[in-house]
């Protein structure tokens, strides 16, 4: 006779959550923490938008998305090897209008970089299409080693 093994089901236990587990709790902080930080609708917080920066041969490149701003919402300065950036997205919300649904961010905004060695800060350009503000930081020209001639005075 042939016999066949018998299975018995067993209860599994699963991990449970405490709804008051303070570290639990705290995770959830700290990773809305994070995705606030990471939020790309930044106006009204301080902060620009998302940035991108990139070097090539000619110098650096810093891409700044900037939605709903023209260049006169925009200021840059370069001083003492430091890039401000700073500007205000302004709300087309007139105070005779009823606002029912707000959900975009507004304010004032501003940042600043410190500039790489080598940076000609004279040169600094930018330009501002379809919502993102291009700065563009020039490499200083190598200094040409120059050589001139001295006269020997007699006596």
């Amino acid at each position: 006779m042939i016999t066949r093994p018998t299975f018995v089901a067993t209860p599994v236990r699963t991990a449970t959550t405490r709804a008051t587990d303070p570290f639990a709790v705290l995770q959830r902080q700290v990773g809305r923490l994070i995705d606030d930080y990471r939020a790309p609708d930044t106006f009204g917080s301080g902060r620009i938008g998302s940035t991108d920066i990139t070097e090539d041969a000619t110098g650096y490149h810093i891409y700044i998305e900037v939605p709903g701003c023209s260049e006169k919402d925009i200021t840059l300065n370069a001083s003492n090897g430091v890039l401000s950036i700073s500007g205000e997205k302004k709300s087309p919300v007139t105070s005779e209008q009823k606002q029912h649904v707000a959900t975009r961010s507004f304010g004032a905004f501003s940042e600043h970089f410190s500039l790489p060695e080598g940076v000609d800060e004279d040169r600094i350009s930018a330009r501002i299409k379809d919502g993102v503000l291009q700065v563009t930081l020039p490499r200083r020209e190598p200094a040409k080693p120059s050589e001139r001639k001295i006269e020997i005075q007699p006596g």
